[in-house]
């Protein structure tokens, strides 16, 4: 009985011992579980952390170096147009204060100012300033405003210190335009070192910091342009009012950063905010500048304090959730969560891999073509020229400007321009190794570097196969499109042993071939340096002549057969240049019509014509010139009814003289001036009749009112059989079509007699007088 009683006793006592104990198991199961989860979410977090703030620190960095080779090229291409104000300076022999005053302050020289920055959107001005300070020529407007800069470090400095050769001068507002920019300026001096003024370059600020604006860093995110002794240049975006725009800079970091060749990386605590930023900077490595982008430290761990507080929430739900049967579902749950966290790592760390990528690829290579850029072009050049240099094979730089490509902008837009250069870069591809490189230039000019050449011949070959390759037509939109390449070649290290030098002699050789006929190739030689600065001497001297009213008039004298009557006088342009003399068209007519000038040129011999012919006391007929490239202009039909209202000249007596060039391109447009030109009561001759392509074709497509035998069949006239042959077919094949025949170049009266005896109507050359001045042309006919 007693034992029974003791039995469930024992039991009862033994139950709960027993739960104490599993009680104090699941604590400490539960209070490892959450040990172990805290642990973990430590371990992650820091995971995190690092992985964020090594992300924006690359990030940063590689933003930094794009806009330090951003910055550097804008600064080489300031750097090239501070060479070409020194070469305009000696091309124009200034040597001394007086004639830098009186030769730079011309209209001539605002428009080549112009000429050289229309290429270059960032670059707001380009000046010259005379030693005391006053602004004498400038791209921006002419006549140009007189105002000083002499208080103006850009100015003041170089004046002050003659060791001193360029100045990058801290921001300023432009006197005229109120604008904010960055100036550049060279010391200009004569060659017994006499200060001569300064040659300066405006860089928009506004335009500049609108750029770094358009680049998203985040609320935080700064971008800085310092000079290295701690002068801000821009900054996006601006000082708040009452900052100190310098407070971000220290002096001992800026030397550090200086002296890195890759750039430096560091955490700083800000004086203006007291906020601590990660911040990458880069020295430009040939200008004293630094170029810094940052971001705050909060910025940058907004997605990590993000992870810090869902972790904490995971935590106290797991603290909460101690039990012994949740524990296995906790843990596979903590298990996919990691799983999933890292394959986000993965693709997050892919991600900035391929964004790093992509900015290196934009950094060196050309938007629309794929192909390398000039920073490319010019760093695959360094290279190659250091394995040249070291007993390597010699290589070649080929530059490429596209034929008639203006035609297609002009004819199928923009869009249509850019189909055809993608085109272009397409066949190029198809016809170089792959060791070679192609770079798109800009425009419609590409470079190409040709590595390890066995004979400087290769290089030739080469050119041949593009110019081939660019002559088949394109299919553009539907519309099939010629065009054509010339092409400079420059062998280095033979022609040059620097990447600027290499180029610029290619685009030499480039010019002589586009002079020599475009589709052709040529190299480059020793003397196209002397013929460049004579051809950019001409180029000033043309436009000074037409500003300057150099040229003249002289006129030739039109007579009947066989009565020898005075009907006529032909117009002849002559240049009286004050230092070369009398110049014959000749000499300049090309380059007129390749600067665009022949068409102001045109309308000035048209009008001075007109005016003289009115004057005259009988009213014979004068007959002007017109070149092909007036036609393309859209001013010629104005430009000659202006000139004969003006004037008061019977529109019979004008007599308008085209070539046979004017239709090898025969277009609707030409066809259709002609025709109005002819309702205006003018009369059409065709000039050089013989000397062109399917000259009897002509004569069937336009009414011509006269056509004129060239000079060269008349010299052989009586000698040669197919001259004799030919002159009779003219004469006979125009008077059956009602048209009137002219004869040129008739020098003596045995060219005179047989003319005369095979009908042919009228005769002009030297046998009946020279041409003379307008003010000395005898009215008395005479052979």
């Amino acid at each position: 009985m007693t034992s029974v009683l003791r039995w469930p006793g024992a039991a009862l006592r033994s139950a709960p011992d027993k739960a104490p104990r599993s009680s104090r198991w699941l604590v400490v199961a539960a209070a490892s579980f959450v040990l172990s989860a805290i642990l973990a979410a430590g371990l992650l977090l820091g995971h995190l952390y690092r992985r964020d703030m090594a992300r924006a620190e690359r990030e940063i960095e590689n933003l930094a170096l794009v806009l330090a080779n951003y910055t550097e090229n804008t600064f080489r291409s300031v750097e090239l147009l501070h060479q070409g104000l020194m070469q305009l300076v000696t091309i124009l022999g200034v040597e001394n204060t007086r004639e830098f005053d009186e030769r730079l302050s011309t209209q001539a020289v605002n428009l080549e100012l112009r000429s050289m920055i229309s290429a270059l959107p960032q670059i707001e001005a380009l000046f010259l300033t005379n030693a005391q300070g006053v602004t004498i020529a400038s791209s921006r407007a002419w006549p140009l405003p007189v105002f000083s800069i002499a208080d103006r470090p850009h100015f003041s400095v170089l004046r002050d210190d003659p060791q001193l050769a360029t100045y990058l001068a801290p921001p300023a507002r432009n006197i005229q335009t109120g604008t904010w920019n960055i100036y550049l300026s060279r010391r200009l001096e004569t060659a017994n070192g006499e200060f001569l003024g300064i040659a300066g370059v405006g860089i928009g600020l506004t335009d500049f910091e609108e750029f770094l604006g358009r680049i998203d860093l985040g609320p935080t995110g700064v971008i800085s342009l310092w000079r290295r002794d701690l002068v801000l240049m821009a900054r996006f975006p601006h000082p708040e009012p009452g900052q100190n725009s310098s407070a971000d800079a220290d002096a001992i970091r800026f030397a550090q950063i200086a002296g890195a060749a890759s750039g430096l990386t560091y955490h700083s605590e800000s004086p203006l905010d007291g906020v601590e930023r990660i911040i990458a900077a880069r020295a430009l490595s040939d200008y004293p500048v630094i170029v810094t982008v940052s971001r705050s430290v909060d910025d940058v761990l907004a997605s990590w304090w993000q992870h810090v507080l869902t972790t904490s929430i995971a935590l106290v739900l797991v603290t909460l959730t101690a039990i012994g049967g949740a524990l296995l579902g906790i843990r596979h749950l903590q298990s996919r969560d990691q799983l999933a966290t890292a394959r986000t790592a993965l693709s997050v760390l892919e991600e900035q891999r391929k964004g790093a990528a992509r900015i290196d690829f934009l950094a060196h290579h050309d938007a629309l073509t794929g192909l390398a850029n000039r920073a490319l072009l010019r760093s695959v050049i360094d290279g190659a020229l250091v394995r040249a240099k070291a007993g390597g094979k010699p290589f070649a730089v080929l530059y490429l400007d596209l034929d008639h490509f203006k035609d297609v902008n002009d004819t199928l837009g923009h869009g249509g321009g850019d189909t055809l250069l993608q085109a272009v870069a397409g066949r190029c591809m198809g016809q170089v190794r792959q060791i070679d490189t192609i770079a798109r230039l800009g425009g419609d000019e590409f470079a190409f570097v040709q590595m390890e050449l066995d004979q400087p011949k290769d290089a030739g070959l080469l050119a041949q196969r593009l110019v081939e390759e660019l002559r088949a037509p394109f299919e553009i939109d539907g519309h099939r499109v010629v065009v054509g390449a010339s092409i400079g070649i420059a062998v280095a290290p033979r022609d040059g042993l620097d990447a600027d030098t290499l180029l610029k002699n290619a685009d030499m050789a480039l010019y002589r071939a586009k002079a020599a006929g475009r589709s052709r190739f040529r190299y480059f030689e020793q003397g196209m340096h002397a013929q460049a600065q004579k051809r950019r001497r001409d180029q000033f001297d043309l436009r000074r002549a037409l500003e300057n009213q150099e040229f003249e008039l002289y006129y030739q004298k039109q007579v009947t057969l066989p009565a020898r009557r005075l009907i006529g006088f032909e117009a002849l342009l002559r240049w009286r240049d004050p230092y070369r003399g009398l110049i014959l068209p000749d000499q300049f007519i090309s380059l007129a019509e390749e600067m665009g000038l022949i068409i102001p040129l045109g309308e000035w011999v048209l009008h001075q014509a007109c005016a003289q012919a009115a004057a005259w006391p009988t009213p014979w007929r004068v007959a002007v010139n017109l070149s092909p490239v007036q036609f393309g202009g859209g001013r010629l039909y104005e430009a000659v009814r202006s000139a004969l209202a003006l004037s008061g000249l019977d529109p019979a007596r004008l007599e308008l003289e085209i070539t046979e060039s004017v239709l090898l391109r025969e277009t609707e447009e030409t066809m259709a001036s002609l025709h109005r030109l002819r309702e205006l009561g003018v009369a059409i001759a065709l000039d050089d009749f013989g000397v062109g392509y399917s000259s009897l074709g002509y004569l069937q497509r336009f009414p011509f009112d006269r056509v004129k035998i060239d000079r060269s069949f008349v010299a052989s006239l009586g000698y040669s059989r197919e001259s004799n042959a030919i002159v009779r077919s003219v004469v006979t094949l125009g008077t059956a079509l009602d048209m009137s025949i002219t004869a040129e170049g008739v020098e003596n009266e045995a060219q005179c007699a047989l003319l005369a005896e095979i009908g042919c109507h009228e005769a002009q050359g030297f046998l009946f007088g020279k041409p003379e001045p307008a003010d000395t042309v005898s009215l008395a006919p005479s052979c």
